[in-house]
Formats: structure tokens, sequence, C-alpha cells
């Protein structure tokens, strides 16, 4: 079982990709799978930050219903 990247993990192999990809003498066919695996990471990298984004903002909605029982 592979262990699953994370997303510091993954920025920094899409910031090689795009690396590569900037290289002039990379083949069509090394420009294609690079292409491919980096719109990959970045779906993966766009789903991970919605996920930190929902707790985060599951943490302030829980926070301010307990401020608010607090208060009455």
């Amino acid at each position: 079982m592979t262990k699953e990247q994370t997303f510091e993990e993954m920025m920094t192999e899409l910031e090689k990709v795009v690396g590569k990809l900037d290289e002039e003498n990379i083949s069509l066919e090394e420009s294609i799978e690079l292409y491919q695996r980096g719109i990959e990471l970045s779906s993966k990298c766009e789903t991970k930050l919605k996920e930190a984004e929902d707790k985060v903002n599951k943490l302030v909605k829980k926070e301010g219903d307990s401020n608010e029982s607090d208060n009455e």
C-alpha cells in the first residue's frame, strides 16, 4: 500500500513538473506525460485545500456557536 502524498509533497512535485515543462529540450511525449501529471497533482492539491477550508469553516462555526451559547 502506498502512502498518500501530503499537500506539501504534491506541491514540491508540481513545482518540479512545471520546471521540467519549462525546459525546451524535452520530447512531445514527455511533455504530455508531465502535463497530465501536473493536472493530476493540481486537482489533488485543490481537493486537499477544499478539505482544509471545510475543516476550518466547521471549527470557526463551532467556536461561534460555543461563544453564542456562553453569552446567553
